[in-house]
């Protein structure tokens, strides 16, 4: 049986483009036929029934091995089997929005906000091991994103390296924060980054940090990188 992008897209609950994404990505199956194209119901069918629904995290080496996928990594952290695992959640994500990619990224890291001197944020960028994590890095690599006039300084700091380093700049949480700290839990995941992250911190995380911002277009912005990321990949794996 077939059917067209409309019925297709009401039955998974999402957009008519995003079906034809889907189509053009291999995840779906379909013929076209002039302008329109018909679908197997049976591929439908299958989405619905391994689709996710929000509120599913994965442990924190898992959705770091996710978003390192997405950036062209190999998530070598993992094993063989529990790295299939998370190919296997990639494959089966339909159009995941904002609150999909929260749910399941959420224990990823631990996110401290500080108080620091300027000069301290100043001497972090030159640290190494201590990578930037800050919006303008996603304006320079095309998201559709216009930064805050004074954005917050954003790092990332290995778990180990954290309690020196802070007692040496003197660095402290504090409610007037000038600058935002992640910890990645269980894993440094920037050791390996792959293509996009060209040894730092990738796409795929940039895009999943902009989720948690207040501002609507930030989070847009996230929702949609990680959707072009997500595709590209499914697209890959297809052709696999």
């Amino acid at each position: 049986m077939e059917i067209d992008v409309r019925e297709a897209a009401r039955r998974l609950g999402v957009n008519d483009s995003r079906v034809r994404q889907l189509l053009r990505a291999g995840v779906l199956r379909g013929r076209r036929l002039g302008n329109f194209w018909l679908i197997r119901a049976e591929d439908v069918a299958r989405l619905q029934r391994n689709g996710r629904r929000p509120g599913r995290p994965l442990a924190p080496k898992r959705a770091w091995a996710a978003l390192d996928l997405l950036d062209g990594g190999r998530a070598a952290w993992l094993s063989d089997s529990a790295r299939s695992q998370v190919r296997r959640y990639l494959a089966d994500l339909i159009a995941p929005g904002p609150d999909d990619w929260r749910a399941a990224l959420r224990g990823r890291s631990l996110v401290l906000d500080v108080v620091a001197h300027p000069a301290a944020i100043d001497r972090l960028r030159r640290v190494d091991g201590v990578l930037s994590g800050e919006p303008s890095a996603a304006v320079g690599r095309g998201f559709d994103l216009i930064v805050l006039s004074e954005p917050i300084a954003e790092f990332y700091i290995a778990e180990d390296v954290w309690p020196d380093l802070s007692r040496s700049l003197a660095l402290r949480e504090g409610a007037e924060s000038n600058l935002r700290v992640r910890l990645p839990n269980e894993v440094w995941p920037f050791a390996d980054a792959g293509p996009s992250g060209q040894g730092g911190v990738g796409d795929a995380v940039l895009a999943a940090d902009l989720l948690e911002a207040a501002e609507p277009r930030a989070v847009a912005a996230g929702v949609a990188r990680l959707g072009e990321l997500l595709a590209g990949w499914q697209r890959e794996r297809s052709r696999g």
